[in-house]
């Protein structure tokens, strides 16, 4: 559940478009990066499976991701979008922009989350508490509209845990 790439997003209606692919500069700003909104519900204890990339899922354990199925956290959103593509080419696109610094964001489909709105690929960064300004400040670097919002994990699936592997809670 992971991701590099740069790009803006415009939604008009049903429509999307894709634009804004590398700064004139060639190298990826925080501008080239935006994102959509999320929000109602996924029945837990339905037995449901992650249905995520391979990458996707690969990427979420080995920046240590565990099961949290039944959790309820708080999600720094960076990114919605329609087609995990798009969201893996916008994780892989803002992770230079957190410089040397680690980052948490990975990909995850928003019906994984009951709590948010269904149907779109969302790049996320997990929290159990409500994250920092200081954090929610170092996401906008990347993601100049992050938003936090809480939802409980709906599925079976690698999801690291901002507290879990910086303060080793």
């Amino acid at each position: 559940m992971k991701f590099s790439g740069l790009f803006l997003i415009a939604v008009t209606g049903i429509s999307l478009t894709l634009s804004g692919y590398p700064s004139a500069s060639g190298s990826p700003t925080s501008a080239d990066v935006l994102q959509e909104v999320s929000s109602p519900d996924v029945p837990l204890g339905t037995g449901a499976v992650l249905t995520v990339s391979r990458r996707s899922a690969d990427y979420a354990q080995s920046i240590g991701g565990t099961d949290h199925e039944g959790e309820t956290l708080y999600f720094i959103i960076g990114a919605s979008v329609r087609t995990e593509a798009a969201a893996q080419k916008g994780l892989d696109r803002a992770i230079p922009l957190f410089g040397d610094m680690q980052s948490y964001f990975i990909v995850q489909r928003s019906d994984s989350f009951r709590g948010m709105k269904s149907g779109w690929w969302l790049v996320v960064e997990a929290y159990h508490k409500f994250p920092s300004q200081e954090n929610v400040d170092f996401a906008r670097r990347a993601f100049p509209d992050a938003y936090v919002k809480r939802a409980t994990v709906a599925v079976s699936a690698p999801i690291p845990v901002y507290e879990d592997l910086v303060d080793g809670q």
